[in-house]
Parts: structure tokens; sequence; C-alpha cells
């Protein structure tokens, strides 16, 4: 039985802090923290209501990223673990709480600087020495991807090959949302829509190749069949497992991200690009600095305007190849996860469920003792025992399927 402070209750935030409340035998008291008091009281009514009055969320209005805010609110809540499902800008100043107060931390995505463009883990592992020596654990990048696919590379290397070669992590969202719903991002549209802008590149022979921009009319892709979600096309793309999995892999010769996109969202990404809305340097705008992309961020549509009629599913994994027993050998691990279920389940939608319950997924195992150690880590560390979490993300709500194939598909043998 333990406290926990949660930090956000958005579509990933929600999701989560539902799934919690399904096991009160382990989240036994849950406080969670959002700038903004109604969606704090809508998350809080709803676990009420699925919960039949069982479980009741201690809510807190705060900015946690404003300095001391959130070490003041630890000092209050007195937690057993802090779970960080707010925004990547509040990171460092988070970890910094968390630290300097004495209690262990898991977020799902590296820290952002507001005012650049671009994302990295380099200054939360720079932290690994001080949470080391004060005998902490901060878990970074706990959710679906980054996170599962970290974890989907970490079994691998320990249970199914002796040498890995390469590793393609294939992101699909198989989804359908309301046909008046022309243009919305699945998740955090301002943090979505700097991720999509920035060059594309991938690790290869220890070294970043770059291949334009994902907005570029030719920007790299192909189609491929995923497993019960359909036909699609995957776009080459950055993201931020590639900084750190080749580390943890030895002798990796190559590593790739590819997500699905249609081409009328990147049509509309193009054109936002185009005239200014993804810029991040405030304008001046009738006397009154506005920056355009959180401009834009408020009048796109959110998680409630279309998760009830979200339709269809997810399918996230990895593609394989490496030896085993000195024969070639190629694997595809992957998640299906199903809008419409996720929404009967939480309220929430597929993407906000891959993020959430690995994360859930994860604090019960550091809550249990079954991961443990100290420093900043990521879920690919050789510390992990990847097979545990594997099977406690199954008993949490997200299954997984490994499949042996004859050959790497031949999509992914080009070069691009």
């Amino acid at each position: 039985m333990s406290r926990i402070l949660v930090i956000g209750c958005g579509n990933v935030g929600s999701v989560g802090l539902h799934k919690m409340a399904q096991t009160p035998d382990i989240f036994s008291d849950i406080h969670v923290v959002s700038r903004t008091l109604e969606k704090l009281e809508g998350v809080r009514d709803s676990i009420k209501k699925r919960t039949k009055g069982k479980v009741e969320l201690n809510i807190h209005t705060a900015n946690v990223g404003e300095a001391g805010v959130f070490l003041k609110l630890l000092k209050k809540v007195k937690p057993s673990l802090v779970v960080n499902w707010g925004s990547p800008y509040d990171n460092l100043i988070v970890m910094d709480a968390c630290h300097d107060y004495g209690v262990n931390y898991i977020d799902t995505a590296c820290y952002e600087n507001p005012d650049k463009y671009g994302f990295s883990y380099k200054l939360q592992l720079a932290k690994d020495g001080a949470f080391k020596r004060k005998k902490l654990l901060a878990i970074t990048g706990a959710g679906f991807d980054p996170g599962v696919s970290n974890i989907f590379s970490a079994y691998a290397r320990d249970y199914l090959f002796d040498s890995i070669e390469t590793i393609d992590i294939l992101d699909c969202n198989g989804g359908s949302k309301d046909a008046k719903i022309k243009f919305a991002p699945n998740f955090d549209p301002e943090i979505n829509l700097r991720e999509l802008i920035l060059p594309i590149k991938f690790w290869k022979d220890g070294k970043w190749i770059e291949r334009g921009k994902l907005i570029d009319e030719d920007a790299p892709y192909f189609e491929f069949d995923f497993p019960e979600a359909g036909t699609f096309t995957p776009y080459l793309m950055y993201h931020e497992e590639l900084e750190t999995i080749p580390k943890h892999i030895p002798g990796l010769e190559r590593i790739r991200f590819w997500m699905t996109f249609s081409k009328s969202y990147l049509t509309y990404l193009r054109v936002l690009y185009e005239i200014g809305f993804t810029r991040i340097d405030p304008i001046d705008y009738e006397g009154t600095p506005v920056v355009p992309v959180k401009f834009l961020k408020a009048i796109l549509p959110k998680g409630k305007d279309f998760n009830k009629s979200y339709k269809g599913k997810t399918n996230i994994g990895n593609i394989i190849s490496g030896t085993k027993a000195g024969k070639k050998k190629v694997v595809y691990i992957y998640n299906v996860c199903d809008h419409e279920e996720a929404f009967k389940e939480t309220g929430g939608n597929a993407i906000g469920y891959t993020t959430a319950i690995p994360t859930v997924a994860c604090a019960k195992l550091v809550l249990a003792g079954k991961w443990g150690g100290t420093g900043v880590k990521n879920t690919e560390d050789k510390s992990f025992d990847s097979k545990i979490f594997l099977d406690e993300m199954a008993k949490t709500g997200l299954t997984w399927t490994v499949k042996t194939l004859n050959d790497l598909p031949v999509e992914l043998k080009r070069e691009y």
C-alpha cells in the first residue's frame, strides 16, 4: 500500500489514474496535481463513479514548473513515489524537487526546453550521480515509445538473440476520428507539432544520418500491413529512444523509428509550418505577445472532443534482426490496442492508454522492489529485467506478441 503523487491529468494522466484506481491494494492513496481545477475534478468524479465511491483522488492545483512549488507539495503529501505525466518542460525542476525531498521518480518523455526546438535525455541523465548519492531512483521515458520500445529491444537482447544488428521501431495509429475532426494531434498538440517538424535522423554504424524533414515532399516512407490494425504508411522520423538504445545494445549496427501518417495530416502539418503556426517564439499581436504554437494548441480539438468517436487500433512494435546460435534471426515484437476498448475502460483513447499503462506497470515494479537500484536510468538499462516488466504490463492491460519472421521485410532492407 503506497501513497502516490501524480503530475498531470490530461489524456495520458487520466487513463493512468483510472488504472491506478483499479488496484487500491497497491495504489492506496492517490494524489494528483494539475494547473486546471476543472480537469482535476473531472477525473476525480469519473473515478469515483467507476469505482462506485470506493476510490477518491486527492486533488491539488499548482504549477509544478514554478520554483519551489513542487518541493512544497512533496513536503505536504509525503509520497513514496512520484509519477510525472505532465509537461516535459517541467522534468528538470520536478526531478530536482524529488532529489531534494528524497523520493523515487518516473516519467514518460525526455526533457524539452520550451524556448528551443528539440529534446534530449542529456540533462536528465546528468543527474545520475546526484540521485545515486542519495540512493534514489529516477526512471525516464517509461511510456510506450519511448519506454516499451526500449524494453522490447532489451528483451530481444536478453532473451531472444546472441547479437542484434538492426532495430526498426514502427508506430501505427490505425484509428479514425469523427469525420468533423479534420486535424488533431493525438496528444499535447504543442509537444507533438514541435517534434514533427524536426530533422529526420537515424543511427547507423556509430553515427547519425540525416534525411531532411517529415514535412518534405520526398520524406522517406513505405506501405506496411500492421497486424490487426491494417495497412498504413509509416514515415521515417527521429524519436527520443534512438538517443539511448544504442548505448545499451552492444554491436548494434542501425536503429530507426517510423510513425504512420496520412497524406492529409502531413499536408496540414506542412501548411501550418509554412505559415508560421509551429513557431515557438512570441510575436506581437496588437500589443500582446503570442506564441503561435501555443495559440494553435488552444484552438485545436482535444481528446474530449473525439475520444468517444475514436475507432480502430494502434500497433506499436519493433522489428529486430540479428543472430542466435550462429543463425540469422528476425523477430517482430508488438502490441495492439483498441481505441474503443480504451475509451470504455478509462474514458481515454489508445494513444493515452498505451502511454499510461506501461508507466503504471513500472510504478508497480518499483513499489514492489522488483525494479530497483539507484541513479537515473532509461527502461532498457541492463539492471532491469525486461521480461518481468512485460509480464506486469500484460497483467495491467497491454499484451504483447512475438513473431519470428523468415527475413526482414523488403521495405526495411532499403537504404533511405
